[in-house]
C-alpha cells in the first residue's frame, strides 16, 4: 500500500431516476479529481436506487456491458479515477445487488451482496464470493451494507490481505415525520453513526485495515406510493488502530463529499515478521465447521 487519497461520497439516489443518479456520480467524480483523489467511493445501489420496490430492478443491466456501466467506465477514464459504485446487476436472469469497480476506464469486476436484508430477498439473488481489487496504490475489498454485520466477511477480507474495506450502504431508517425538526435529523444521523462506530472500530482494529463507509441520503422513493425508503446519509472512516478519523459533519439529510488520505504507515504497524498470527491454523479450524 502507498499513501492514497479516497473521496467518500454520500449522495441522494432515487428509484428509477438513473439519469439524475448518474449526474450526481459525475459531479462527485469531478470533485474527486480536483481533490487529487485516486478513488471515488459511492453508496449501495447508487445508480438504480434502493427502497423495497420493484423499481430497484427495473434498470438492472449486465455489467460492464450495460449503459450505466459504460457511462461509469467513461467517467472513470475521463477523471483517471478508480470508481466503486452500486447498481442492480443482471446476470443469467438473476438480479444482484452489486458494487462495480472501474479503474481509469478499465472494468475490474464487482462484489455481489451476500447477506440480503429484509425485503431484498424478494428482488435479488445472493452473492457467493468475496472479491479482491488491487489498483497498485491500494488493495481493497467490499462489504455491502448488511454484510458488515457478519464478522466472517471481514475475516475473509483479512485473509485476502486487503488494506481497506469499503462499506457502501443504503441503510433504511423507517418512517419519518413530515416535519423534519433539527432535533429529529440530528437523532437519526447520530443513530447511524453510533451503529457504524460500534461495528467498525473492532473490525478495523482486529484486522489492521482501514474501513470507509458511506450511505444513501434522504428519501429514495421519488413520489412512489406504498413504499418507505428513508436514508440518513453520513460518512465515516476508521483507521487500523480502530480510531475514527473521519466522521460526518452533516446535521441534515444532504449530500456529503469528503476526500481523505490513507496513511500506509498505519497498515505496517502490525505486520512485522515477528507477529505470530497463525492464519492457516485458523482456516483449518473453521473448516471443521463446514
Amino acid at each position: 500500500m502507498r499513501n492514497t487519497k479516497v473521496t467518500v461520497a454520500s449522495l441522494r439516489s432515487v428509484l428509477g431516476d438513473t439519469k439524475g443518479n448518474l449526474d450526481r456520480v459525475a459531479r462527485a467524480a469531478g470533485i474527486a479529481k480536483d481533490a487529487g483523489a485516486r478513488m471515488l467511493f459511492l453508496p449501495e445501489l447508487m445508480l438504480t436506487g434502493h427502497g423495497g420496490h420493484e423499481k430497484m430492478i427495473e434498470a438492472a443491466e449486465p455489467v460492464p456491458e450495460g449503459p450505466l456501466s459504460r457511462t461509469v467506465l467513461e467517467i472513470s477514464e475521463k477523471h483517471s479515477l478508480c470508481i466503486c459504485v452500486g447498481l442492480a446487476e443482471l446476470s443469467n436472469g438473476i438480479v444482484y445487488n452489486s458494487q462495480m469497480v472501474a479503474d481509469k476506464g478499465a472494468y475490474l469486476g464487482l462484489q455481489r451482496k451476500i447477506n440480503l436484508s429484509g425485503d431484498e430477498y424478494c428482488h435479488f439473488g445472493a452473492g457467493e464470493s468475496v472479491e479482491v481489487f488491487d489498483i497498485g496504490d491500494i488493495r481493497f475489498g467490499i462489504a455491502i451494507c448488511y454484510d458488515n454485520h457478519f464478522p466472517e466477511i471481514a475475516l475473509i477480507h483479512s485473509l485476502n490481505h486487503v488494506d481497506l474495506i469499503l462499506a457502501p450502504h443504503a441503510a433504511r431508517m423507517g418512517h419519518w415525520p413530515d416535519d423534519h425538526t433539527p432535533e429529529f435529523r440530528a437523532s437519526e444521523i447520530r443513530k447511524q453513526q453510533e451503529v457504524w462506530e460500534k461495528v467498525h472500530r473492532a473490525r478495523a482494529y482486529d484486522h489492521n485495515v482501514y474501513v470507509l463507509l458511506c450511505n444513501a441520503v434522504g428519501s429514495s422513493t421519488g413520489g412512489l406510493k406504498g413504499v418507505v425508503a428513508n436514508h440518513a446519509g453520513t460518512i465515516m472512516g476508521v483507521d487500523p488502530d480502530g480510531d475514527v478519523f473521519l466522521r460526518t459533519e452533516k446535521e441534515d439529510f444532504s449530500d456529503e463529499i469528503v476526500t481523505v488520505e490513507l496513511d500506509a504507515g498505519k497498515r505496517k504497524k502490525n505486520h512485522a515478521p515477528t507477529r505470530n498470527r497463525r492464519l492457516l491454523s485458523v482456516v483449518n479450524m473453521l473448516n471443521e465447521f463446514l
